[in-house]
């Protein structure tokens, strides 16, 4: 088992507590450790209180709300979530943009192998990794993580103008939805990256979509009964925090 407790121990649990009580954070308490089989070095998450704020800080997978329904915020990507967010923190605490990049390079590799250890399925966790991947490229590689983003996005136009052109004229457009793999291969090392973003997104796309416009149907309803009912409107954008004048967690009003 690549998680371990700080005494070596198989990991049997997660010693989280949330921060606020009613926040979306959470305070480690108690060191994870993962040994990176390929590698075989160590990698170790401190508990909250080991170092200034955000040290042992984590949200979990930071999956946007709207698309908990497709990625959970927690469940088998919870251990190397927790550990990939330790590793980002000290990355960006390098304030040193190239060597954040390349530490973060590697972190983000090793919570992809992470999240196929723990038994995350293969897509989600490659969506994952890329989401990450896309998110250290924009913060730390200046222009070129902007071009590669401008890339990515020109790819997906292409590849979902190739399926419906290819539907509504002729299947010769198809080959159309090649070009932003090739154009990929510019990227050396980043083209599985550039790959992994461009297609999944145009092709989940839709997917994407009606989740995202069945919360908001969802999210405009509960705002109009909680408008009748003499509520708080603003508690329904973000249903983890607990509007100032609501009762505590146990209960009392």
């Amino acid at each position: 088992m690549p998680f371990l407790r700080e005494d070596g121990a198989p990991l049997d649990e997660l010693p989280l507590a949330q921060r606020p009580a009613d926040g979306y954070r959470f305070a480690l308490r108690a060191p994870v450790v993962y040994v990176d089989d390929p590698s075989g070095r160590r990698y170790r998450a401190p508990a909250a209180g080991e170092g200034p704020p955000p040290v042992g800080i984590t949200d979990l997978a930071s999956v946007p709300t709207p698309l908990w329904g497709l990625i959970a915020s927690y469940g088998r990507q919870s251990a190397p979530a927790v550990l990939h967010d330790a590793q980002s923190i000290a990355a960006a605490a390098l304030d040193d943009d190239a060597a954040a990049l390349a530490q973060r390079r590697e972190d983000d590799d090793v919570f992809h192998r992470a999240l196929r250890e723990q038994g995350v399925p293969v897509l989600r966790a490659r969506l994952m990794w890329a989401w990450v991947s896309a998110d250290r490229e924009r913060t730390y590689a200046g222009w070129r993580g902007w071009l590669l983003l401008a890339q990515v996005a020109l790819g997906v136009v292409a590849v979902v103008a190739a399926i419906v052109l290819a539907v509504v004229a002729h299947p010769a457009w198809l080959l159309l939805a090649v070009v932003p793999a090739v154009a990929a291969l510019a990227w050396g090392g980043l083209a599985r990256l550039v790959i992994a973003l461009t297609y999944p997104l145009a092709l989940l796309g839709p997917v994407l979509l009606v989740q995202l416009l069945a919360v908001g149907v969802f999210r405009v309803v509960e705002a109009i009964v909680e408008l009748v009912a003499g509520g708080d409107v603003r508690s329904v954008v973000r249903p983890t925090v607990l509007p100032p004048d609501a009762g505590d967690l146990t209960g009392r009003s």
